[in-house]
């Protein structure tokens, strides 16, 4: 009888998908592990996020500068400024921090506990900062002059996208602005293939192994669901914001500026 360990012609895919699934928990880079191999801001993610984030997201710190600069031209006094998303809170932080003199209310809400934690540990010095627990669809978004989603919206089920933008753009001021940073889709599988293979040289250049580059990438699947540019365009326009701006693109990952007209369209 031969010991031989077969070829990998003779190995079926119910053999290899039987191995994956016999995997310990996936690592993903920073210490961050996922008993269940799928991507998840709990499970003692929050302790590593921002470090894991920032070497995972090609100028995600210049996206929050970016985000800085814009909001001079938005937030007024008693008016509302909103971070959709807010995982740890570092950018609610620093627009809250930024513009302290104004008599502003700064609001960051998130969905998973340990991110609220940790984004309330960060402001608890901010008396103009709330932090809540509550879901993208349940917020109150009445007289905002400007909400922010960094890379927030990508992890809302597609066929939700459209409604919560509209009502977005219904309840908020008018002349405020949303700022939108996503993940996009290239247009055509050629592009998205070069993209696909610059960005993971990008991640293990930022010391992150094959092995959690892979792992990180399948943790991902029906978790994160990118659109193409156009489409979030489409989506803005559609939610009623006129003319969205593409103000920032770095390889697959794009920054967008939609602010709400000052007059009402006609109908016609």
């Amino acid at each position: 009888m031969s010991n031989a360990t077969p070829d990998a012609d003779n190995v079926s895919f119910a053999q290899v998908k039987d191995d994956e699934h016999s995997l310990p928990e996936a690592a993903v880079g920073d210490d961050i592990q996922l008993p269940s191999r799928r991507w998840s801001f709990g499970r003692g993610t929050a302790a590593h996020f921002d470090d894991h984030v920032a070497k995972s997201v090609p100028g995600y710190h210049d996206g929050h500068a970016l985000v800085e600069e814009l909001s001079d031209f938005f937030v007024a006094d008693d008016g509302r400024v909103i971070e959709v998303g807010c995982s740890t809170g570092a950018l609610t932080s620093r627009l809250a921090h930024r513009h302290e003199a104004m008599n502003a209310e700064f609001l960051g809400v998130d969905v998973v506990d340990d991110m609220v934690k940790v984004a309330r540990d960060r402001c608890s010095d901010q008396a103009n900062v709330h932090i809540e627990i509550v879901d993208a669809r349940r917020v109150d978004y009445t007289d905002a002059c400007l909400i922010v989603m960094y890379y927030t919206l990508q992890f809302i089920p597609l066929w939700q996208r459209g409604a919560l933008l509209e009502r977005i753009q219904r309840e908020m001021r008018r002349g405020g602005a949303l700022v939108l940073f996503e993940k996009t889709r290239l247009p055509n599988g050629t592009l998205q293939d070069m993209c696909n293979q610059v960005y993971d040289a990008y991640k293990l250049a930022r010391c992150f192994s094959a092995e959690e580059v892979l792992g990180k990438t399948r943790s991902l699947r029906g978790v994160l669901e990118p659109l193409t540019s156009a489409e979030n365009m489409a989506l803005l326009r559609r939610a009623g914001f006129g003319e969205p701006h593409v103000l920032y693109r770095q390889l697959a990952f794009e920054g967008i500026l939609a602010v709400k007209p000052v007059i009402e369209a006609a109908a016609g």
